[in-house]
């Protein structure tokens, strides 16, 4: 675990020592640091793989850049535990989007095989159970793999969709081209510099547990339980 932890944070050091043009990336080993911090301070789980379990709604998650496991530790478990009080932990599943997240996928604009990763498990969703009502949500670059994850999704899947719940979007405001926007909600700080699609994180990038329970109330209104 060790090893994975300092190879996550050397690759984003490399990330911030590679010339681009425009902004220099910064902080995005701060997300790595924290997710380990929470992940070993709190009792909850980093990786969540419950699709087959065929709940009532079914949570697709992305986490973000340099988060440890498939649904990191910053922002998805606290939404999942605020989602255990609105609608009850016996009428939802978690299942992670597993991809690198690394910074060169962000930087990229997301990684591209996570957004595959995360078509084919809605695919999967919505064809292995029938009546689930699905979730789709990601944190940072999780975000962005929503975004493009959710175009390659068939129409009758999208229509499956029950809400999307993003946290820090770096696509923050773009619509999606199949599902309702009435469906989506956004939580991003203003003072949120990566929401203004620059490469920068900050205090507030670190703060989306604080929007843990308007997004799962959003959630409750959406779902039919």
């Amino acid at each position: 675990m060790k090893s994975s932890i300092v190879s996550l944070i050397l690759l984003a050091r490399l990330a911030l020592a590679s010339p681009i043009a425009g902004p220099q990336p910064q902080g995005f080993d701060q997300m790595g640091a924290l997710s380990s911090e929470l992940s070993k301070r709190y009792d909850f789980s980093i990786v969540r793989n419950e699709l087959a379990e065929c709940k009532p709604v079914t949570v697709i998650f992305a986490r973000g850049t340099i988060e440890l496991g498939n649904v990191g530790s910053i922002t998805g478990p606290p939404f999942f535990n605020a989602l255990e009080e609105s609608i009850g932990a016996e009428n939802f599943a978690v299942q992670g989007v597993d991809y690198p997240a690394t910074v060169f996928g962000y930087l990229g604009g997301g990684d591209k095989n996570g957004a595959q990763r995360l078509a084919d498990l809605t695919e999967q969703a919505a064809r292995l159970c029938p009546t689930t009502q699905i979730v789709l949500s990601g944190y940072s670059q999780g975000a962005q793999v929503v975004h493009l994850g959710a175009e390659k999704i068939s129409t009758e899947t999208a229509a499956r969709v029950a809400a999307v719940v993003l946290f820090g979007d770096p696509k923050d405001g773009q619509a999606f081209p199949n599902i309702d926007n009435s469906k989506v909600k956004t939580f991003c700080f203003v003072t949120d510099l990566i929401c203004d699609a620059l490469p920068v994180v900050g205090t507030f990038h670190l703060s989306y547990a604080k929007k843990a329970i308007p997004a799962a109330q959003f959630v409750a209104e959406k779902v039919n339980l």
